[in-house]
Order: C-alpha cells, then sequence, then structure tokens
C-alpha cells in the first residue's frame, strides 16, 4: 500500500474500533479506494431497518422482490445481492422510519411459493430494526446467511464452475502440519478477484478458526493463499466431518462473489427516484438475462449500482442491446458495460 489517505483510514478504523465499547471517539473519516469504493462512516451505521433473505434462485427473482419492497414503500439505501450454486441471498437496507410491516413478510412469501411446490421450498426471512450490535459489512453478512443456508454443500469436487478453464478451477487442499504444532495447513488456488482474502479470512473467521500465519501471492490472473490454522481454543486436530465442511465452505466463499469474468453494469445515477433500481432490474429480467450479483448505495440524491449479468453472450450484441434498452426505457441515468474478463 502506498496510498497516505488509504493507510491513514485503517489505521482510524482500529483505533475506532478499540475505542467503540467505551462509547468515545469518532468514525475515520471518507476516504476513496483504488477500486471507486467509497468507505466511511456511513458503511458503519446500524441506524437502518434491515431485510434478509435467502432463497431457491431462479430468473428474475431479484426484479420480484424489488417490486414487492416498492409496494410496501420500503425505500432501498443499499443492497447487496448474490446468487450461487441454486441459491440466492439478498440483504437490503433502508430508513427505520419506514420499516416494513407484516404484510410484506406475507407477500414475499407469495414470491416465493408462485415458483416452488409449497411446503417444499426452503427460505428465511429476517425483518429487524437498528441494532448497534449488527456486523458492519453487508457482504460480509451476506457471507454468513448464505452459509447458514448450506449453498456449500456439494462443492468438494467440483470442475464446472462459471468460464473456468482447467488451470483455474478453484481447489482447496489441507493437511496436518507436523512440524509447526499440527496445525491444520490450508492451500488454496483461484483465479484472482477483489476482496478474495477478505472471503477467506471472513470465512475462517465466522467458523471459528484462528489464523496463526498466513502467505499470498499471485501469478498473473491466479491467486494461491497459505493458511496455517487452528480450532479456536486451541485445539488442531480436525474430524474428516470437519475438514469436508471448510473445504466446501472456503470454495463456496471464493466462488460466490461475482468476478470481472462476468459482465458487468454499471450505473450512476443523475435524478433519483425510488422506483428505479426495481425498474433497472426490470429491464434485464426482460432482456432473458440473469442477474449473478449486484450491489447499490445510496446516499442522499446520489446513488450508484454495480450489476454482475449473464444471458446468452457476455459481449457483442447483447451488451450494446441491454444499453440500448435501458437508455430508452430509464432516464435520469448514466449507464456502462464493463466486458468480461476471462483471461
Amino acid at each position: 500500500m502506498t496510498d497516505p489517505a488509504h493507510i491513514r483510514y485503517i489505521e482510524q478504523s482500529l483505533m475506532f474500533a478499540e475505542r467503540r465499547g467505551g462509547g468515545s471517539g469518532r468514525p475515520p473519516d471518507e476516504v476513496t479506494t483504488c477500486l471507486n469504493n467509497l468507505l466511511g462512516a456511513g458503511h458503519l451505521s446500524s441506524e437502518h431497518a434491515v431485510l434478509e433473505m435467502t432463497v431457491t434462485d431462479h430468473p428474475g427473482l431479484l426484479s420480484e422482490v424489488l417490486a414487492t419492497l416498492l409496494d410496501f414503500s420500503f425505500e432501498v439505501n443499499s443492497a447487496v445481492a448474490w446468487a450461487h450454486n441454486g441459491r440466492a441471498g439478498f440483504i437490503f437496507h433502508g430508513p427505520n422510519s419506514r420499516a416494513p410491516t407484516t404484510g410484506l413478510k406475507v407477500q414475499l412469501r407469495r414470491v416465493v411459493e408462485a415458483h416452488c411446490i409449497r411446503g417444499i421450498e426452503k427460505w428465511q426471512l429476517e425483518i429487524s430494526g437498528p441494532s448497534p450490535d449488527r456486523a458492519h459489512s453487508a457482504e460480509r453478512r451476506l457471507h454468513q446467511i448464505m452459509r447458514e443456508d448450506n449453498d456449500w454443500e456439494g462443492m468438494a469436487g467440483r470442475t464446472d464452475f462459471p468460464l473456468a478453464s482447467e488451470a483455474v478451477v478453484t481447489a482447496v487442499e489441507m493437511e496436518v502440519s507436523v512440524r509447526n504444532n499440527y496445525m491444520v495447513e490450508v492451500n488454496v488456488r483461484s483465479r484472482d478477484r477483489p476482496k478474495l482474502v477478505f472471503d477467506v479470512v471472513c470465512t475462517l473467521q465466522d467458523l471459528d478458526y484462528d489464523v496463526v500465519h498466513a502467505s499470498v501471492s499471485t501469478e498473473e490472473t491466479i491467486a494461491v493463499q497459505e493458511y496455517y490454522i487452528k480450532k479456536r481454543g486451541g485445539w488442531s486436530r480436525l474430524t474428516e466431518m470437519e475438514k469436508g465442511k471448510l473445504v466446501e465452505c472456503l470454495m463456496a466463499a471464493i466462488e460466490r462473489r461475482p468476478g470481472p469474468w462476468w459482465m458487468r453494469l454499471e450505473v450512476r445515477v443523475l435524478e433519483y427516484r425510488d422506483s428505479l433500481l426495481w425498474e433497472i432490474t426490470r429491464v434485464i429480467r426482460e432482456n432473458g438475462m440473469l442477474v449473478l450479483g449486484a450491489k447499490w448505495d445510496k446516499k442522499g440524491e446520489l446513488a450508484a449500482g454495480i450489476f454482475y449479468v449473464k444471458g446468452g453472450s457476455s459481449s457483442g450484441n447483447v451488451a450494446r442491446r441491454l444499453i440500448r434498452w435501458l437508455r430508452n426505457e430509464i432516464g435520469g441515468c448514466d449507464f456502462e458495460i464493463k466486458e468480461s474478463n476471462n483471461s
């Protein structure tokens, strides 16, 4: 790291977190990262109503859920959504003053049951108000609820990862290291992408493993990670069942978040309105495309979003057609397509 602003932000964040229990100190100033993500106190806020949902994925699901939220006046200030291994997870934050009613849960249940056999569908819905104990990162929380939904089952032995060639299939291996006090050595090899190490380390933390030593390196587009871990409390030896779950959970953590190998639609809002997020997903759905992941943030009258989409082909006519439809159907926004990078 070479940017002093980023280093200062990390220092201030750590000091703020350390003092938070005593109620003193102030959040760090905002800073823009090299990926144009804005970090700051607003992203640590717990003063919002939160809707969390996991469900079987199907085409157009995100659009249907957003239409329901719009009908019940649930204003979405921020959102993050991923689709993985046949499951979908959503987290929406909205102003507490317009918190949803019981009717919203009933209607969302109808949306789910319209695409499944009643009584068989597995889904979870949680709506909560402000909480000072809420995890800061919505993305980390999304990892947690999708892991609790068991989207990691069946990951071991898979080689059919999207757009993966033989050289970049996600692989997790582990063995007990006798020379390092019987700690478990975990080796991870996958395509490199933003937030890869974050996803892996948070998963280890949430599964109650302590990282004693770690190293990370990259070889062109490939990332290689090595961790020495032990179970919290000091016990290192794992049962075969624990090993199997850990491998699958790490593979799921790597594959859940969409990467640059998918077509990416970036949206910058020039004239905000409450229905805008639903309108964008509606146009994507009506063009026969799937939303693999989405992130949306609103601050005042400014808003921006990223949508990872799939449909037929990730380039050429598909991209041009989507942009044309978006510009014709939706005003007040600037749309840009970033082509997939499959290398």
